[in-house]
């Protein structure tokens, strides 16, 4: 395990130092103030506060393509901050509710009668479970590190074809 872990560590450190940086220069998208298909859309919207509001902060704030609709660059990090954090969020209450109820099947397997406890929900041990998934990223990192969360090599059957 620790001759893997090395090995990764070793692949990233070249990977990183060797491949030069990308210097995406963005020369297609315009403010969408100065956009002429954009002021067309805004002229043809509906005079509404649905449609004034939202045109007026695009045309304040972003920038529009040959389309004349608003994007968002990403070649910027302060403009990738606002795609990484929706994502990162959506992984950790994926991975909090992915966690949690592995943990309940989990301790529910040593029970007396674990499938009444799947039909049947332990309230305090789903709790529990529930509690425990917070910090989902340390102990999916630990059980990792440990050899918990993956299965070894025999324990995988293999087709006789």
């Amino acid at each position: 395990m620790r001759r893997l872990l090395f090995t990764l560590a070793i692949a990233f450190v070249i990977w990183g130092s060797t491949i030069p940086t990308a210097s995406a220069a963005n020369s297609t998208l315009v403010p969408c103030s100065k956009s002429p298909a954009f002021q067309a859309r805004m002229k043809n919207a509906p005079d509404t506060y649905y449609f004034n509001k939202p045109f007026k902060a695009y045309a304040k704030y972003e920038l529009c393509g040959t389309d004349g609709l608003p994007h968002l660059p990403l070649d910027r990090l302060d403009r990738a901050t606002d795609v990484l954090v929706p994502i990162g969020l959506f992984l950790y209450v994926a991975g909090f509710i992915g966690w949690s109820g592995r943990s309940y099947l989990r301790a529910t397997k040593s029970a007396s009668d674990p499938e009444m406890k799947e039909i049947f929900i332990d309230l305090p041990l789903a709790l529990q479970s529930i509690s425990k998934a917070v910090l989902w990223p340390l102990l999916a990192l630990q059980e990792f590190l440990s050899g918990d969360l993956t299965a070894r090599d025999e324990e995988i059957p293999i087709s006789p074809r």
